[in-house]
């Protein structure tokens, strides 16, 4: 995967929303700065909140479309849930806890800590 390089600044100015995000790729050309993903092809993705402070997860070309997903999916709900101490999302149906990011038979889903229901994360098809 490759695109440009992005500006690091967020496009939305701070206090004017609860987070911002941004997605950096590197194609593996030019250097690498230290808040850009280490390895040629990866993918950082930055959650930045109005607080100043941000969550970062990475996503390296190893990884199955489905492993990417479902990372990224706990990571951001994992910072999301610690920045706003809000009700958990997604929410679990029937359960108060939040449903669990997971790859279940190759696919990227939600599932319940408590009796393993699944759901896909992503539904559609991109294309």
């Amino acid at each position: 995967m490759t695109g440009p390089v992005t500006d690091r600044e967020p496009e939305v100015p701070l206090g004017d929303t609860a987070f911002t995000s941004r997605l950096e790729i590197h194609d593996g050309e030019g250097p690498v700065e230290p808040s850009s993903a280490p390895h040629p092809c990866s993918v950082l993705v930055v959650l930045a909140f109005d607080d100043g402070s941000s969550i970062s997860v990475l996503l390296e070309p190893s990884m199955t479309e489905a492993e990417a997903v479902a990372l990224l999916a706990e990571q951001l709900q994992d910072g999301v849930l610690e920045h706003t101490g809000g009700a958990p999302l997604p929410p679990c149906p029937g359960h108060s806890h939040p449903a669990v990011a997971k790859v279940v038979d190759t696919v990227a889903s939600w599932t319940c800590p408590e009796n393993g229901r699944t759901r896909p994360i992503l539904t559609g098809s991109a294309g």
